[in-house]
């Protein structure tokens, strides 16, 4: 099995070797052969990793998010959504309508510097969704 990586392929070999009949006792070892095709100068893994850092996100991948927020959360949720983030009430005063929130919601979410935020509110929103589920602590809820 060949994996390009520009200016190397890595060829991964896996060794089963079975020393007895025995399940515990089959040992799984593995190396990795670098085959270099080109200089290593040629390759600088820091400007690959600023590459990474400074691609945007296609729209193409804001979508399908700009569609589910659409379908399935109201305006005043999504302002919820929004509040959290700290942004709820400079949308409200410039009066945004569903899409320019949904547009500028799935924008901020989107952008990696954002990242550690998002994941908080999504695991917070499931959270909550999963009180609301329960047949005991679903009156102890106000949502």
């Amino acid at each position: 099995m060949y994996k390009y990586i520009p200016n190397y392929y890595l060829n991964i070999v896996l060794n089963i070797l079975i020393m007895s009949n025995d399940e515990e006792d089959i040992g799984i070892f593995y190396c990795v052969e670098e085959i270099e095709t080109q200089d290593k100068n040629d390759f600088n893994i820091e400007d690959l990793m600023a590459q990474i850092e400074n691609s945007e996100i296609p729209d193409d991948l804001m979508v399908p998010q700009m569609i589910n927020y659409n379908e399935n959360l109201t305006v005043k949720e999504l302002l919820i959504i929004c509040e959290y983030y700290g942004f709820a009430k400079e949308l409200k005063t410039n009066r945004f309508n569903k899409e320019q929130i949904i547009h500028f919601l799935v924008s901020f979410e989107t952008d990696p510097n954002n990242y550690d935020i998002v994941v908080k509110r999504q695991n917070m929103w499931f959270y909550i969704n999963q009180l609301k589920n329960d047949k005991i602590m679903k009156k102890f809820i106000i949502w």
